[in-house]
């Protein structure tokens, strides 16, 4: 092996590439390197395109006899001193030279070469291995194109709940602070989550947590990449992200340990969660806005059961400080087409990949089909709308997907009067059905509920009680005495 500096100046030759050169007797490198002709030394070199590939690899041929005729004054044989003028075969070879990072150095060498793929994982050099490393690397630009891919399709459309999401998530992707997915935890929104992640921190270490399915143990255990990220820096504390699927469905132990790192940390931990908004809206209507229970018991630090309760007022504060909220198809029917065409285009990219498809062109959407996709009301969003032209592609013969090629579900749904005729003749038949055992009893029911309803806002005051139902204090006494 040899190296080649920035300047173009050969530097180093190894005893055993001198050796082949026919030199075996010099013992100081440096007087190798001076006594070989230059007519060798431009052999050993690079071609110029090695700047922009990194590597190359080409056959050299080192001609004793035409150093001797070239009389360079380094000595005549080959290319070395004292070796006289004897007549030899070329030496000729397969040169690989490989360019070390940005130092402006090559390294060369020649010699039998076997390909990657049938060199053993151990035989070479860096942990694990360089081309599992390399392979590694390659999968995870896959996956980054393939989310990038996913998010560009997901942003696109002309409604104005279209704009909304792309100005917000164009706000996300120029800073680093806490992001909240008000959006059902599926395939589309997690790949939206990490291209945010890569596109506004890229190569800041990365955990993703299913938060339904964590206690304190089992986040501790998961997370534990990420908190070592932030504590292995000798000069001061890294930084690393938590991605949180599902957070508003996380047990309550699990919210209280998340408190406490974010306090422990500060912005050296990102949150990026995952949340249904419909999950949040509920269990927040169900608490006190001033006195949440949950965030009692961290403020106690009590031992806390097992249990769903909702999102804590700290987390959802540190979620709504970049809130982005995904929304959902029915609410932009006139983007449906658009995301349709995306999605049927990516599908079929991805059966090409995987030679699974037998059609020769991207199929085009009929209108009939069209229809029956923005009319339904897609319980499963975005994922159900990707899978649906997945199994038209799969069904499709010719150039045109029709209604007929969709999942039987959406072709067969139906809106408009007949669904309007179905729900009256459900209150029709109910009404058929109608029948109680006393109407006096039923209204002293009801009136006696309306009292108690009566008494317990106005905690016990009788007259106040009358006040609410709009009738006399005595008429009230008379009606609690009966």
């Amino acid at each position: 092996m040899w190296i080649i500096d920035a300047a173009g100046e050969l530097i180093h030759l190894s005893p055993a590439m001198a050796e082949w050169l026919g030199n075996s007797g010099e013992s100081d490198d440096s007087r190798t390197v001076e006594k070989l002709a230059e007519l060798w030394v431009d052999a050993l070199r690079p071609d110029p395109s090695i700047r922009f590939r990194g590597h190359q690899t080409r056959r050299i041929t080192l001609n004793p006899n035409a150093v001797d005729s070239s009389d360079s004054g380094k000595g005549p044989g080959n290319g070395f001193q004292g070796q006289g003028s004897l007549t030899r075969e070329p030496l000729t070879e397969i040169a690989h030279w490989v360019s070390l990072g940005t130092s402006g150095y090559t390294l060369g060498c020649v010699g039998e070469f076997l390909r990657d793929s049938d060199v053993p994982l151990s035989d070479w050099l860096g942990e694990g291995g360089l081309r599992q490393e390399s392979q590694l690397r390659e999968l995870i630009a896959k996956h980054r194109s393939s989310n990038k891919r996913a998010a560009d399709i997901l942003l696109a459309g002309e409604s104005e709940a279209a704009e909304r999401l792309r100005r917000r998530v164009t706000a996300a992707t120029s800073m680093r602070c806490h992001l909240g997915l008000f959006t059902m935890t599926n395939a589309s929104s997690r790949e939206l989550a990490l291209w945010l992640h890569d596109t506004s921190i890229p190569g800041e270490p990365l955990t993703i947590v299913d938060g339904a399915l964590m206690d304190a143990e089992l986040l501790e255990a998961y997370a534990a990449p990420a908190i070592h990220s932030i504590n292995r820096s000798e000069s001061g504390r890294g930084k690393a992200t938590l991605l949180i699927e599902r957070l508003d469905e996380m047990p309550d132990d699990a919210q209280l340990k998340l408190t406490q790192w974010v306090d422990a940390f500060g912005d050296h931990l990102r949150l990026i969660g995952l949340l249904d908004p419909r999950r949040v809206i509920e269990n927040q209507s169900q608490t006190n806005p001033t006195v949440d229970p949950l965030d009692a018991q961290i403020a106690e630090l009590t031992q806390m059961p097992q249990a769903v309760t909702g999102i804590a007022n700290t987390l959802l504060s540190l979620m709504c400080a970049m809130p982005i909220t995904i929304p959902r198809l029915k609410d932009r029917r006139e983007d449906i087409p658009a995301l349709a065409m995306a999605l049927l285009h990516e599908a079929y990219r991805s059966n090409q990949s995987r030679k699974t498809s037998a059609t020769t062109e991207t199929p085009r959407l009929g209108r009939d089909a069209l229809d029956a996709l923005t009319l339904y009301p897609w319980p499963n969003d975005f994922d159900e709308l990707a899978e649906a032209m997945h199994s038209a592609l799969g069904r499709v013969v010719g150039d045109r997907i029709g209604r007929e090629h969709l999942p039987l579900v959406i072709r067969s749904y139906r809106v408009g009067p007949i669904s309007n005729s179905e729900q009256k003749s459900e209150a029709e038949q109910s009404d058929k059905n109608f029948r109680i055992q006393s109407l006096d009893e039923a209204v002293q029911k009801y009136e006696r509920e309306l009292i108690d309803r009566a008494m317990k806002a106005a905690q016990g005051n009788k007259a106040e009680a009358a006040r609410r139902l709009g009738i006399s204090r005595a008429r009230l006494l008379r009606k609690l005495e009966g």
